[in-house]
């Protein structure tokens, strides 16, 4: 029996399931949250603000906006949220025309792995 519950327990850590929530964030350099949020649709933007599993190295995560048309919008300088190192954001300068955009970000854990991904949101026409 115990041998079936240490295999359990191992397959669990290995796949990352756990009785134990946020100890594979310790472990995996990662996206937590994101605002505007994965697949949202939203009136307006001022600012793309990225939350990590752990706090990503120096200078090593970037945040790039693309619209539809597969431009990059300007933003402004990547910046760390004084009240949570593991937040990073970049304000978005202009006002979005409504349709689809893309964020493409990066950053590089404790353990030295550069992690990359990318989620859409909707900017809504205004009535």
């Amino acid at each position: 029996m115990k041998r079936l519950a240490f295999l359990s327990l191992a397959v669990s850590l290995m796949t990352g399931a756990t009785a134990f929530p946020g100890v594979t964030d310790l472990v995996h350099f990662g996206l937590r949250s994101s605002s505007p949020a994965a697949d949202a649709t939203v009136a307006a933007v001022e600012e793309i603000r990225l939350t990590f599993t752990q706090v990503p190295q120096e200078n090593s995560a970037t945040i790039r906006l693309v619209n539809a048309g597969g431009d990059l919008v300007e933003t402004g300088e990547l910046q760390s949220d004084p009240n949570d190192a593991t937040t990073v954001f970049v304000a978005v300068g202009t006002a979005l025309a409504h349709g689809r955009y893309t964020v493409a970000w990066r950053g590089i854990g404790d353990d030295g792995h550069v992690v990359r991904g990318d989620f859409g949101f909707t900017v809504a026409a205004q009535r």
